[in-house]
Order: structure tokens, then C-alpha cells, then sequence
């Protein structure tokens, strides 16, 4: 015999459906949202620019630190539910995540020369300072090594800023899961054609960023390396890597 759910029941099962469906949605719409302002700080306070003889973007963190957008966006990013996140969105929200508090350490900090002065004897800088985001707190070295990392794609080490004149640049514009393979595209070549920290051909081969080195097994070894570079600037498909570039990590700041 059918039984009838009481009208009682039913409203608690409407709720609990709408809630489901819903709740992705905001938390989609909130990120949406905090990466508007987010970019809306990157055009003020970002510009093109050569520090040392480095060509880098260059970040005006004092006038970024006095900005009340900034505090408003930092706000927005810590009420986000990563979990509501998926595939590029999620890669997106967490590129974005790791630039701005990478920036918000360089404010708060109030550091001019450079970010590894804010590390200590027992931890660097990329574990020593942590931020909440919906309730859990993350490491800069969490995000990348345990987040982004474990994403599968190489292109994230071009798309994160150490704050750092021999880190990839900064994109003047937030990451977006819309427009994520474009971006992560134009970062990989404008890394690897600038010749004062991504590649310069010389006449004994490659002479290349150390990030190659560093995280090389991301993509796929040295040999990969080679391919990755190969891909992306036809024209050094002949040459192998025979140097690289010795890593500046003083501030970008302007």
C-alpha cells in the first residue's frame, strides 16, 4: 500500500534538495565575484617593468597595502568552500588563492627586499605563515605542493608568483576556469621567451630558469624539460639545456 509522505516531511525534503543544489552555485558565484576585485587590484598596482636587468611585472605593494579593496578581497577569498570547486575552477581559485597571499605576506610583513627574509631558522617563508579559508588554514607550501602540484599540470609553475624578480610574472588579471588554458598558454610563452629568466639561447645551447631544475619531475624529467621548452618555442628544437639562470630573489616590487 502506498503511504503519503506528511506535508511536514516533505518541506524538510525540499529544503535539503534546494540546499544541495544551491549551495555550489553561491560558493561558484562568490568566487566569480572575489576574483573581480582581485583583478581589479592587479591592474592598479601591477605594471611591466625591468628591476636588476630582470624584465618582470613589478607590484606597487605600498599603494596595494593602504587599498581597502585589499582587505575586502582577502575577506571574500577566506569565506570560499574550495570543496564546492572542480576542475579549472578549482585550479583557477587556487592560482589566484597563492598570488594574493603571497601578496598580502609581502603587506603585512612590510617587506622591501626580499620574501625569504620572512622565514625562519627552522621554517621558510612558504611554511611559516598560514591563512583560514572556510575554516581550515593553508600554508603557501600546502597550496602548491599539496594542492596545485598533485593537479598534473606543469603550467602552474609559470602561473604562481614567489613575489620574486626570477619568478614567472604575475599576471595582471585574475585566473579564470573560463579562460584558464588560454592564460595558462600565454604565461608558459611569456615566460619562456623572456631571456633574463625563462630561456635564452646561446651558443652552447639552453640557458634556462631553474624551476626546470627544481621541479623537473613535473614535467617528466629532464628530458621532458626539453620537450615542454621544444613545444612551446619551436625554434630551439635542436638545442639542449646547458645552463641556468642564477635564481634573483629579490622583491618585485616597484
Amino acid at each position: 500500500m502506498l503511504k503519503v509522505m506528511p506535508m511536514k516531511n516533505l518541506s524538510y525534503l525540499f529544503v535539503l534538495v534546494l540546499s544541495l543544489v544551491t549551495v555550489p552555485l553561491v560558493h561558484a558565484g562568490e568566487a566569480n565575484g572575489y576574483a573581480a576585485d582581485y583583478g581589479m587590484l592587479l591592474s592598479k598596482y601591477v605594471q611591466e617593468g625591468e628591476k636588476q636587468g630582470i624584465k618582470a611585472m613589478l607590484v606597487d605593494y605600498a599603494s596595494w597595502g593602504k587599498d581597502p579593496l585589499h582587505k575586502m578581497t582577502l575577506e571574500a577569498l577566506q569565506q570560499i568552500n574550495p570543496e564546492s570547486l572542480s576542475g579549472k575552477e578549482k585550479m583557477a581559485f587556487w592560482i589566484n588563492a597563492y598570488n594574493l597571499l603571497t601578496i598580502d605576506l609581502i603587506i603585512k610583513t612590510r617587506e622591501t627586499e626580499s620574501i625569504r627574509n620572512q622565514g625562519s631558522l627552522f621554517k621558510n617563508v612558504w611554511k611559516s605563515h598560514d591563512w583560514e579559508i572556510n575554516g581550515k588554514r593553508y600554508t603557501l607550501d600546502e597550496i602548491e605542493h599539496q594542492i596545485l602540484r598533485p593537479m598534473g599540470d606543469p603550467r602552474i609553475h609559470v602561473a604562481i608568483n614567489c613575489a620574486s624578480l626570477s619568478c614567472p610574472d604575475l599576471r595582471a588579471e585574475p585566473y579564470t576556469a573560463e579562460k584558464l588554458e588560454t592564460q595558462l598558454d600565454e604565461q608558459t610563452t611569456l615566460f619562456l621567451t623572456n631571456k633574463t629568466k625563462g630561456v635564452s639561447v646561446t651558443n652552447s645551447g639552453l640557458k634556462i630558469s631553474e624551476i626546470f631544475k627544481w621541479f623537473a619531475e613535473d614535467f617528466g624529467g629532464e628530458k621532458g624539460v626539453e620537450k615542454f621548452i621544444h613545444r612551446h618555442l619551436p625554434q630551439t628544437s635542436d638545442k639542449k639545456t646547458d645552463d641556468y639562470f642564477d635564481y634573483n630573489w629579490s622583491l618585485n616590487s616597484q
